[in-house]
């Protein structure tokens, strides 16, 4: 394993493969490391040097500064892939890692030929879905409840938190500052900037970042992207035998991404 420090933060790289002239960045998702994706790892280490990445403040990588935000960790893995990489780069990014995947597609990385995005969010739900009009009911519940934290005390909103706050954002301890940054940030002209082939793979059955997600990106980024749907898959559908099924559909893609 190496650190690689940029911008005031680590990420660790550990390094799979023994092909120096053709890469695969692997981001994780949110709370967990470089170990979740460690499936599709080991299936690529004869074709390309694999890179599982423990991103600032997951795994062995220590806390980045409290405002940072996706365009901080783009900034990190951007400088890793432009210092240390020599050759062909595709990034594979789950959830949070995807986010940080879509920021690097948008500026156009010579050495960027391909992006794997796995269950990203990132997109504004449409103003009038269910999930939308839930979303603002809590805020504006919460709104009320701070206002009248004089007379009731900190118990409601705590209360609050406690019943709608995310499992990931409860779990986030010192992160929790960023987390709120980064799951507000909207990736539209991020997305609509990206000109290289795009492989956008999503579950049928995950709700934490449904289809439309993965079409609405396709839109946006335009002729570039693929859009693989995995049947009875969700969020995590790299898991278990989901790893092997992932890595068919990347290696089925590849050759759309150039030589690498």
């Amino acid at each position: 394993m190496e650190r690689f420090e940029y911008g005031g933060a680590v990420l660790v790289d550990e390094v799979l493969g023994r092909a120096p002239s053709r890469h695969l960045v692997l981001l994780h998702g949110w709370g967990v490391n470089r170990d979740a994706l460690r499936g599709i790892a080991v299936l690529f280490e004869h074709t390309h040097q694999v890179h599982l990445i423990d991103l600032p403040g997951f795994g062995d990588a220590p806390l980045p500064p409290a405002d940072w935000g996706t365009v901080h960790y783009a900034d990190l893995v951007q400088q890793f892939v432009l210092d240390r990489l020599d050759g062909t780069v595709v990034v594979v990014g789950h959830s949070f890692g995807g986010r940080v995947a879509v920021r690097l597609g948008a500026r156009r990385l010579a050495p960027i030929k391909g992006i794997v995005l796995m269950g990203v969010p990132g997109l504004p739900q449409p103003s009038t879905s269910k999930r939308a009009l839930r979303a603002r009911g809590i805020r504006g519940l919460r709104k009320v409840l701070v206002a009248l934290k004089p007379l009731l005390g900190n118990g409601p909103v705590e209360w609050h938190t406690r019943t709608y706050g995310s499992r990931d954002y409860l779990a986030a301890g010192e992160l929790k500052s960023v987390f709120v940054r980064v799951v507000t940030e909207d990736l539209t002209e991020s997305a609509r900037t990206i000109a290289c082939p795009v492989l956008l793979l999503y579950g049928t059955d995950d709700t934490e970042t449904p289809p439309w997600l993965a079409v609405r990106y396709q839109a946006l980024i335009g002729k570039p992207a693929t859009l693989v749907l995995l049947p009875h898959k969700d969020h995590y559908l790299y898991t278990g035998t989901g790893a092997h099924l992932v890595a068919q559909k990347i290696r089925d893609w590849l050759p759309e991404s150039g030589d690498v």
